[in-house]
């Protein structure tokens, strides 16, 4: 499964589809690995249908959610926005039922103006919604690997700081991850396989964001990048996309001053490199369990992405045309 969370540059709809907009940086002292970063200068060959497997969920310029196989057969639409907009979409590890974000629902109108909307359930096959988020609201919502959580940010009680909150799929026992005293800001999940850890992006009120790691209840919590001194304040930071299937690595999004680009980092933090450098933006999706690593692709003034796997040593980089016309993030799980 996908431990998503896509790029969050900002906290507002066009944030999903405009990843190549963002600012961000690794710090200079992680040490970078041997790995050579993927530089097409040519065609990219598309990826073999037959060998992908799973159930994506996606969304699309007109606001709705959509569901497919990995091999771009059995497309069904699942929400119907109407004047609404659905997006963010995460797919629970069964495949059954999806969490996204959402322009519909009561909440309250983003007081923070961090982007909060509603957050809903909906069950695939039957297509009934029901709300999940407070009464101030949410965004990035991620769903447990072991099924019994949802996780996203939202404004704290108080409306100071943003912080993870958990939820169950049934909308119950809204839990806040912050510690005591907290005043900053958390946007965005990447769960671990074992459902054990949380890696999200966070910063201390500087608007400059960096990876961070906490265990599912907020405790042990890691700092694993550090924005570059010389930026400038609040002029971005480091995305969280997802960890490595056998919770060893982490993947995101960050600029280091050559474009937007992938990154990969050990989950203590060490063995930083760079996987992407090319023109455009590229924004984190899904490490899958095959060892591909799904991101999107930004070029110039685009609405959409374009849509590409990738190995984490940077090889075997191919194309997924059929995913054409899906917004970022999407989500995407795999049969077990």
């Amino acid at each position: 499964m996908r431990n998503r969370i896509g790029i969050a540059c900002t906290s507002v709809i066009t944030a999903t589809f405009v990843a190549a907009a963002c600012s961000t940086s690794l710090g200079s002292a992680r040490r970078q690995a041997a790995v050579t970063p993927v530089h097409p200068t040519g065609p990219i060959p598309p990826a073999h249908r037959g060998a992908l497997r799973g159930r994506v969920a996606y969304s699309t310029r007109d606001g709705d959610i959509w569901v497919m196989n990995a091999n771009g057969s059995g497309r069904r639409r699942v929400t119907r926005s109407g004047p609404g907009f659905d997006f963010d979409p995460s797919l629970s590890p069964n495949g059954r039922s999806i969490v996204f974000r959402t322009s519909r629902g009561r909440y309250i109108r983003d007081p923070g103006g961090i982007g909060a909307e509603g957050i809903f359930v909906v069950d695939i096959r039957t297509r009934r919604e029901h709300p999940v988020h407070p009464p101030r609201g949410g965004l990035f919502p991620s769903w447990s690997p072991d099924g019994q959580v949802i996780a996203f940010s939202t404004l704290q009680r108080d409306l100071e700081g943003e912080s993870i909150h958990l939820v169950t799929p049934a909308g119950k026992n809204l839990r806040d991850l912050a510690e005591p005293a907290f005043n900053a800001a958390q946007e965005g999940v990447g769960w671990s396989p074992d459902s054990r850890r949380i890696a999200y992006s966070g910063h201390s009120g500087d608007g400059n964001w960096a990876i961070w790691t906490m265990n599912r209840d907020g405790s042990d919590r890691r700092q694993l990048t550090f924005p570059t001194p010389a930026l400038p304040r609040g002029s971005g930071g480091d995305h969280i996309g997802a960890w490595s299937p056998d919770g060893k690595r982490l993947l995101y999004s960050s600029d280091n001053g050559h474009g937007f680009e992938l990154w990969v980092i050990n989950a203590d933090g060490t063995g930083a490199y760079r996987l992407t450098a090319w023109p455009g933006g590229d924004s984190a999706n899904t490490w899958l369990r095959s060892g591909q690593i799904v991101f999107a692709h930004f070029k110039g003034d685009e609405p959409m992405p374009k849509w590409y796997v990738v190995r984490p040593d940077g090889s075997r980089l191919r194309s997924l045309p059929w995913f054409a016309g899906g917004g970022d993030p999407l989500d995407w799980v795999q049969p077990r």
